[in-house]
Order: structure tokens, then C-alpha cells, then sequence
């Protein structure tokens, strides 16, 4: 086969997986019982690799934190010198089918949600929503307040929740994303009526607990209109996790920042990262006296949902995101229209009613955004330098991870055929 046939074919199988998948909730456990290559003194962060010496602070901050949250030092000072001596140890959470939004970390004692992606096999895994506290682990903080909402979410909140989830039976996310269709969310940034059908279908469960924290577990989920996100992504990395593993496709299948550097991954390439400066997400701010010199880098993993064709891929989805971020219906439009024209397909089980019934395009094909000189734009909330949130806006992903992820694929594709 020439080398197109082979990519053809590449990308055929990654969209078959992509727009066939079915991700269903099925448990919450510690990640040491199940991420992959999960260790006691490994702690997974945002983003494309780096080094210890390079963290921004916010990422310093959440690493440490989660060090001493594990009982690896006692203080952050002290886990901060491990970490140096590589005594602990930091990777990249998407090289291990696993998530972290913003500044959050994955250490080995903290529940995750479990997603399966039923039809392709493959399951992928984050870290519970910290609830709407300002200060959180999440956006780079920590102290005793964050380490304490730390012990409640990962604690008394967790087994609650695993209690619902196991109960369940299963929860499909296509159904639910398919049931609140129309409904303003664009699942990333916004995503009230998601976190709201998932609370319905987890809170009479939870209400049967006989917990002593359960009547605070059923608060917590009821109040929290981020719920959902953090399923939604162990959910995506669960079908991704299958395309990464297919030879020769083109597609993107992950992205993320860690405040330095931002990086997309390709199917053909599973692993490997293509990275560049990351740039700013812009757009309104918490603080008014915030300035764009505050702002820190694109930090996080939760754009893998644009990965599987939300946030502003569907910008056209959620336009009430738009207006908040100072945009407008139009170029919610053109974000979405932008998209498609660089994608191999469209998922259909969540049509948008105000855009003629259309789905929304998936399956990001480097050599289309290269070729065509057209970038996709994605959503995201800003972080600060010193830690905390900045605002939530878009940004446009930059052009030299594609050209990078093009000269990648095409160098391995010659490799291969000079040794046949």
C-alpha cells in the first residue's frame, strides 16, 4: 500500500472508533488499582511532559500539594526537594488514559471515574470536580483549606459517589449528552444541563447511603454545574485510548497545556507530543483589575473534549459561552464552521436545534489544519501566575504543533517504508 492508502485506511479505523463509541461510567476508584503505570511516588500532571525545574508555579504548587496529600513529604518544601532528586516522580496524565483539568494532579490514593467506551474496549480516567470553592487544588492552590476539601472530595464525597455509580449499573454518556442536546452546553466550559441529568440519575441512589456524610454528598452534587466535566473527559479518554494504538491515522487524539508549553498527540504517533509555547486563553475576566500579563499559559487537560468534538469545536452549541466571554452568536458559528473544515466527521446523536439539526464535527485531521491554514479555536478557563483562576475565554491552537505533528507522522511513515 502507498502511503496514502495506508493514512486512508489509518484514519478510517480512528473515526470508526470516535463516532461508534460508547463511554459509560461504571465505578470510582483509587488510581493506584487502575491507571495504568500508576506508582505510589508517581504523580500525574496536565499537559505535555516537562521538566521539574520548568512547572509554573501554579503546577509546582498542585504537585507538592498532592505529594504531601499522599504522605510522601511533609512539607511542600520537603516534596519539592524530592521531586528535584527524583524521588517522586511527574509524567504526563494523557500518556496514562487519564485527565487533569486546569492545574489538577492525579496522585495514587485519589478516586478516579472509571469510563469504559463499550464498543471499542478501551477506559480512561479522572480525578472527581472539586466543587466551586475559588481556592482548590485544581487551579493551583493549596494550604490546610485545600487540603481539607482535598480529604472531603477524595474522602466521604467519593464513597458516596462510587456508591451511586456502582448502583447505577452504568451510566451511557451518549444518552445523556444526546438527552440535553439543545439545551445551551457545549461541554466544556459550559455544561449546567449535563451535570444536572447526571445528578438526577446519581442522586436517588446516593440518598440510600447510610454514609453519615450522605445528605453533604447529594449537596455537593446538586450544587456543582461542573459535575460533569470531569466524567466527560475520563469518558473521551477512554475512546482515545483505542485510537492511539492505530497505525498511520492523522487524527488528533489528544491535547493539553501545562502553562509552558501546549501539545496535541496524532493516532499514528500514539504517545508522543508535539509541543510549542502555549498560548493565552482570552476573553472575560473574574477580577477587572486582572490584565493579560497575569495570565499564565493554556494549563490543562480538559480540551481533550475538543479532542471528541466539544467546547469550541461546538462552540455553535453553547452561544450563551460566547456572550459570557465577550463574543457573540456569529462567531460561534464561525468557530464551529471553522472545525468542520478541518475534521473527518461529525457525531450525530446530539443534533443543535438553532444550526438546522447539524451535529458537531470530530476527528481534527493535522494535515487539513496545515494544508488549509485554518486553526481550531478552544475554549478554556484562564489561569493566574500566582495561582487561582484568571477568567474563561478561547484560544486558537497554534500552528506549529501541527506542522511538528505532520513532519512526525510523515518522517515515521518513511521510516517504515525504508524498511520494507
Amino acid at each position: 500500500m502507498t502511503a496514502a492508502e495506508l493514512v486512508k485506511t489509518g484514519n478510517e479505523r480512528v473515526m470508526e472508533i470516535i463516532t461508534n463509541a460508547r463511554p459509560v461510567l461504571v465505578d470510582l476508584k483509587p488510581a493506584s488499582e487502575v491507571v495504568p503505570g500508576m506508582e505510589k511516588n508517581l504523580i500525574l500532571i496536565p499537559g505535555p511532559p516537562i521538566e521539574p525545574e520548568r512547572l509554573p508555579l501554579p503546577l509546582k504548587t498542585s504537585v507538592t500539594g498532592a505529594a504531601v496529600h499522599e504522605g510522601l513529604a511533609k512539607t511542600v518544601e520537603e516534596a519539592w526537594d524530592l521531586i528535584l532528586k527524583g524521588k517522586i516522580r511527574i509524567d504526563a496524565s494523557q500518556n496514562h488514559a487519564t485527565a487533569n483539568a486546569a492545574s489538577m494532579v492525579t496522585s495514587a490514593s485519589m478516586p478516579v471515574f472509571v469510563v469504559e467506551d463499550k464498543t471499542s474496549g478501551g477506559t480512561g480516567y479522572c480525578v472527581p470536580h472539586p466543587g466551586s470553592s475559588p481556592r482548590v487544588l485544581r487551579w493551583g492552590l493549596y494550604g490546610d483549606d485545600v487540603e481539607d476539601n482535598l480529604k472531603w472530595i477524595m474522602g466521604s464525597y467519593s464513597e458516596v459517589l462510587r456508591e451511586a455509580i456502582l448502583k447505577s449499573e452504568g451510566i451511557d454518556l451518549i444518552k445523556l449528552l444526546s438527552k440535553t442536546s439543545g439545551m445551551g452546553d457545549e461541554n466544556h466550559n459550559r455544561q449546567p444541563a449535563a451535570s444536572m441529568a447526571l445528578a438526577l440519575q446519581l442522586i436517588g441512589h446516593m440518598a440510600e447511603s447510610k454514609h453519615p456524610r450522605m445528605k453533604e454528598a447529594i449537596k455537593e452534587t446538586a450544587a456543582n454545574d461542573r459535575f460533569f466535566l470531569h466524567v466527560m473527559m475520563a469518558g473521551v479518554e477512554s475512546v482515545m485510548v483505542t485510537a492511539k494504538v492505530v497505525e498511520h491515522s492523522t487524527v488528533m487524539v489528544g491535547m493539553g497545556g501545562n502553562g509552558v508549553e501546549f501539545g496535541i498527540q496524532v493516532a499514528a504517533t500514539s504517545n508522543t507530543w508535539y509541543t510549542t509555547k502555549a498560548p493565552l486563553i482570552t476573553g472575560t475576566f473574574l477580577n477587572p483589575t486582572t490584565t493579560l500579563d497575569d495570565l499564565l499559559g493554556y494549563l490543562g487537560d480538559s480540551c481533550v473534549t475538543e479532542v471528541y468534538g466539544l467546547g469550541g469545536m461546538s462552540a455553535i452549541a453553547g452561544p450563551a459561552y460566547l456572550r459570557m466571554t465577550g463574543s457573540t452568536f456569529a462567531e460561534a458559528k464561525d468557530r464551529t464552521e471553522k472545525a468542520k473544515a478541518v475534521s473527518l466527521g461529525e457525531h450525530t446523536f446530539a443534533p443543535v436545534p438553532w444550526n438546522d439539526y447539524r451535529g458537531f464535527p470530530v476527528g481534527v485531521d493535522i494535515r487539513k489544519v496545515v494544508g488549509l491554514n485554518i486553526l481550531p479555536i478552544s475554549h478554556g478557563g484562564s489561569a493566574l501566575k500566582k495561582g487561582g483562576q484568571a477568567g474563561a475565554g478561547a484560544a486558537e491552537l497554534p500552528m506549529d504543533c501541527f506542522r511538528k505533528a505532520v513532519q512526525g507522522v510523515a518522517g515515521k511513515l518513511k521510516s517504515e517504508e525504508e524498511g520494507r
